[in-house]
Formats: structure tokens, sequence, C-alpha cells
């Protein structure tokens, strides 16, 4: 491997990385806002004015939630967080770095 070719690889790596901790703190913010929802609806409170708005998407998907998805994705774990699910797609072929069209 060229030194280039690792410097690319190592940049890429840091923008995948960067891109995932973004999610995982819009998700966390997502997250915030169920707790207080759910919270008010727990205490019979009334909703807070800036979850009125997304009061319908934020309903649907408290319903949606299971144990594993209402705590969020940690981006640590999330090459594992398939596995078992389906089967892996496999690519084979004769390049050494095939093109994204290959792909």
């Amino acid at each position: 491997m060229s030194s280039s070719s690792s410097v690319r690889l190592a940049a890429r790596q840091r923008r995948e990385y960067l891109y995932r901790k973004s999610l995982e703190s819009q998700a966390s913010s997502s997250i915030d806002k169920k707790r207080s929802l759910k919270q008010a609806e727990e205490k019979g409170a009334p909703i807070p004015t800036e979850l009125r708005n997304d009061y319908d998407d934020l309903k649907k998907t408290i319903e949606a939630e299971d144990e594993k998805t209402e705590q969020g994705v940690k981006s640590i774990d999330d090459e594992y967080t398939t596995l078992g699910l389906y089967d892996p797609r496999v690519c084979v072929t004769t390049s050494r770095e095939p093109s994204s069209r290959l792909k």
C-alpha cells in the first residue's frame, strides 16, 4: 500500500467517523425529545411547546420501539449491529481497487 493511498484511507475513515458521530448526536437529541414526551404523558402534564409540532412523528416512533431500539445506536458498535439479521453481500473481483460502479 503506497503512502498516498494510506493517507486517503485515513482521511476517509476520519470523515466516516465524524459523520457517524454527527448522526449519533442527532439521534441523542431525538431520544431526549422522546423521553420528555413520555414523561409528560406519564405525569399527565401538557406536552412541551417545543414538541407539539413533532408530536405525531414522535408518538409513532415511541410506539414502534422495543428495548433495543429505545436506547439508540452507538457509533462504536455500528459495525456489528446487523450481524445475523441478513446474509452479507459478497463481491468477488480480480481488481485491487474496484470502481464504485462495479461495487
